[in-house]
This record gives structure tokens, C-alpha cells and sequence, in this order.
């Protein structure tokens, strides 16, 4: 007997895309909950270009993680992450894969078992189990692009979810961002230096799972 396939979803719009990248950096460093007009052009542009989502929120992720090492006067942006994407050099060709590759099956399976065994607080059990879920459901849809964008999307609303539930802790992580800031609080203006503090307390909460990430989705679908 012959087991019926998941019906295939429709693409994701351009519109649907720019959305989820948006809500990914914002989740990411908070603030405003829109993007500048300058990184709203640069996303339309490569998104057009056909880079897929998957890909650019892993060039976010791993811009985020060379800031950490760092910490510059400047916050989180889509044009920190130009050259990841397009290049180092000026002129220079983007990467040759910027979409999930188009394997003959593209199955998750490993990745939902590892976030299933992923440590969380008790309080964020329940979200484990929903991003466990939701990966898993992606399972024999053919769209390799769209599955990548979704497996981001459940990634992100986990995040979300984590970052809600350390509100008691909210104090400790501002604390903590003011000592990795330190050396900037002489540098930046009172309402830049709150921005940046909100931002490096959400990468705080956002290192305790660093397998729930854009990077991890891109490695396990971008693999040879």
C-alpha cells in the first residue's frame, strides 16, 4: 500500500521572505521592529538575486558571533553582512550556493533528534517540543528552499519564546551587557548605548541554545 504523500505548500512570496528576515534580526537585537531603508533595499536585492533566506540569516548569525568576539560602536545590520554574502572583495562573485541545494531528499530527522535532546529550563520544554514538531513536519516536502525558510522560521519563534520567558532575569542580562559594553560607554549617545544593551542581552539568552540558529538550518540543508 502506497502511503500518501504531504500535499507540496505554495513558495514562499518575496514578500513572505523579506518578512522572516526581519523578524529574525529584530528577534535577534530588538529595537525597532523594522529594518533601515538602506537594509530593506540591500534584502530586496539579494532576495531578487534568488539568496535564499537560510543563507542570509546565516551570514547574520555568523556576523553576530564575530561581533560578540569584538564589540563595535555599531549595532546588528544587513549591510554588516554584505560582504559575507557577496563577497569579500569589491566586485567579488557571491557564493556559488545561495539556496538549499536540490539533493534528492532533504530530511531534518537528525537535526529534530538533536534539538530534542537540546538542554532547556523547564519552563521552555514546551517550546522544545513545538520546534521538535514543526521540523519534523517538514519531512517529505519536496520545496528544499521553502523547508530551510521554515525550519528558520520555527528557530525564530523559539528564540522568541526563550527570550519572553527570561523576562525575571531581564536586570542580571542588562547587567552582564553593560560589562561586555564597557569599553563603549564612553563612545555612544544614552539612547544608542540602551539599544546595544538590549541587543547583546538577547545574544545572551540566544547562546544558551546555539543550536536553534539560521547557521545551524544552513550547515545540515547546504551539506554536501
Amino acid at each position: 500500500m502506497t502511503l500518501p504523500q504531504p500535499s507540496q505548500p505554495e513558495p514562499h512570496t518575496l514578500a513572505d521572505k523579506a518578512e522572516e528576515v526581519r523578524a529574525y534580526v529584530v528577534a535577534m537585537r530588538g529595537g525597532a521592529p523594522f529594518l533601515s531603508a538602506a537594509d530593506g533595499r540591500l534584502l530586496v536585492r539579494w532576495l531578487e538575486q534568488g539568496i535564499g533566506v537560510a543563507r542570509i540569516l546565516a551570514a547574520v548569525d555568523e556576523v553576530a558571533t564575530k561581533r560578540r568576539a569584538k564589540r563595535t560602536r555599531s549595532r546588528l545590520t544587513l549591510s554588516a553582512c554584505k560582504r559575507s554574502i557577496e563577497g569579500k572583495k569589491k566586485g567579488a562573485a557571491p557564493e556559488n550556493r545561495t539556496e538549499a541545494p536540490e539533493k534528492h531528499t532533504l530530511d531534518l530527522s537528525d537535526y529534530a533528534r538533536e534539538l530534542a535532546e537540546m538542554a532547556v529550563p523547564e519552563g521552555l520544554k514546551l517550546e522544545r517540543s513545538k520546534l521538535v514538531a514543526r521540523i519534523g513536519s517538514l519531512k517529505g516536502h519536496t520545496d528544499h528552499e521553502w523547508i530551510a525558510t521554515e525550519a528558520v522560521a520555527a528557530g525564530r519563534a523559539f528564540q522568541e519564546a526563550a527570550w519572553i520567558a527570561a523576562a525575571p532575569e531581564y536586570p542580571l542580562l542588562q547587567s552582564q551587557a553593560e560589562s561586555e559594553l564597557q569599553a563603549l560607554k564612553g563612545l555612544l549617545k544614552p539612547e544608542a548605548l540602551a539599544a546595544y544593551i538590549e541587543e547583546v542581552s538577547r545574544d545572551i539568552v540566544q547562546r544558551r541554545t546555539p543550536l536553534v540558529s539560521a547557521k545551524a538550518v544552513w550547515d545540515r540543508v547546504s551539506a554536501p
